[in-house]
């Protein structure tokens, strides 16, 4: 890929992040999207078939980041100094289930090496997808808080600690499993 797209693909991801700071991500139009990045509609085509495309890519390259990375207090940090991208992801549903399946894996692998039970046992992967949707969903609601910022980061960090409470209860889960 050449200079030019890089750069018109970049120019719309973050005219994206900036429109779904104002309105609905449901809500932006391709027409909206390309005058916020000072593209025209025929780059944006040559560079993404459908509009959503540049949401997976954006979701794809998000995902990556955060590839190996364990449930710690910087993990959930690092993910609220990225905030407008990820509630633009989390809003979109393209990110959702990938996101999702990732939490599951993180919690497994825990669960797993505390010796707690065997990777192929039921309950682990009922379990750990059970805690990866709560994990989710609260992690949905802590990004969508609105209000002054002093009152939304000690709200973030008071859900948080409270997050890491709960992922430290269900890692030790010889009270749930046999």
């Amino acid at each position: 890929m050449d200079k030019r797209n890089e750069y018109s693909k970049k120019a719309i991801r973050e005219a994206l992040i900036r429109l779904s700071r104002t309105k609905p991500y449901s809500e932006i139009t391709v027409s909206e999207l390309c005058r916020e990045a000072k593209v025209s509609r025929s780059t944006f085509y040559n560079n993404y078939s459908l509009f959503n495309d540049v949401v997976a890519e954006m979701s794809e390259a998000y995902m990556e980041k955060l590839r190996g990375r364990r449930l710690t207090r910087d993990f959930f940090d690092s993910l609220k100094d990225e905030g407008d991208e990820l509630k633009l992801l989390l809003e979109s549903g393209v990110f959702g289930r990938e996101f999702t399946m990732y939490l599951r894996d993180i919690v497994r692998e825990e669960i797993i090496a505390r010796g707690r039970c065997e990777p192929e046992d039921i309950s682990v992967n009922v379990t750990t997808l059970y805690h990866a949707f709560g994990i989710f969903g609260a992690l949905q609601n802590l990004l969508a808080m609105r209000g002054e910022p002093e009152i939304r980061d000690e709200g973030y960090r008071r859900g948080i600690d409270a997050l890491m409470e709960i992922i430290r209860s269900f890692t030790d889960l010889s009270d749930i499993l046999p």
